[in-house]
């Protein structure tokens, strides 16, 4: 667990807590509670224990994540509103100041898509619903760069923010062909777990809604169609 960042690991707990105010997980300290996400292993023969891929890139400490996985990289670009001569006015990579784990990327990045995009008074019942369907678009393309990476392979975990669109880029090929993606209806996660601990706490669907959602809203909104 020393190679655990208490910080990562503390805010899913609080948004899983949220998330699902009555399950029994969330009376566990945090090792079985990451043994349970398929987080934390037990090596039957040896009895040595230890945090599986899936936990150490999620909730990882930057350092351990970098050392254990030196062919990957994170990074986010802002390229909206740039001034003459400038590449970025915003930039998420390596830098020393945050814990480089899937999870913290994952949140952060999250922040700065959605922090200009207009959340409409709707009411949902009696209470306000302030999710909207390019939320939830942007929300499932990030999700699924994360759920479909190969981390076993080198490359960047890439979003860019443009004036007129968002780039999202992984390394790894497509598990399925691609007019069944279009198509919907499958799932199949190159990473299932971390698939999993997204999902717990409110990103992403595992029966392959995700990218059918994405098209609806670009349609919508008469943007391209992803590619």
């Amino acid at each position: 667990m020393n190679d655990v960042d208490q910080a990562t690991l503390s805010a899913y707990r609080n948004r899983f807590r949220t998330a699902n105010p009555d399950h029994p997980w969330n009376d566990c300290d945090d090792k079985d509670f990451l043994r349970n996400m398929g987080g934390y292993t037990t090596d039957r023969t040896t009895g040595r224990e230890s945090l599986t891929l899936a936990g150490l890139l999620m909730f990882g400490k930057g350092l351990t994540v970098r050392e254990r996985f030196d062919n990957i990289r994170m990074d986010y670009l802002d390229r909206t509103n740039l001034a003459p001569e400038s590449r970025w006015s915003d930039r998420l990579t390596y830098d020393g100041m945050w814990e480089n784990n899937l999870y913290h990327f994952f949140t952060r990045v999250l922040a700065k898509l959605v922090s200009n995009i207009k959340r409409p008074f709707m009411l949902k019942g009696m209470e306000r619903e302030d999710d909207t369907p390019l939320h939830k678009a942007i929300r499932e393309a990030l999700t699924n760069l994360i759920i479909h990476a190969d981390y076993m392979t080198e490359g960047i975990l890439k979003v860019e923010k443009h004036d007129d669109r968002f780039v999202f880029s992984n390394p790894g090929s497509l598990k399925l062909p691609l007019v069944d993606i279009y198509k919907g209806g499958n799932s199949k996660a190159r990473n299932p777990h971390i698939q999993s601990m997204l999902r717990m706490v409110g990103f992403g669907e595992n029966i392959g809604s995700g990218f059918p959602t994405i098209i609806a809203v670009c349609k919508k909104e008469n943007w391209r169609q992803p590619i």
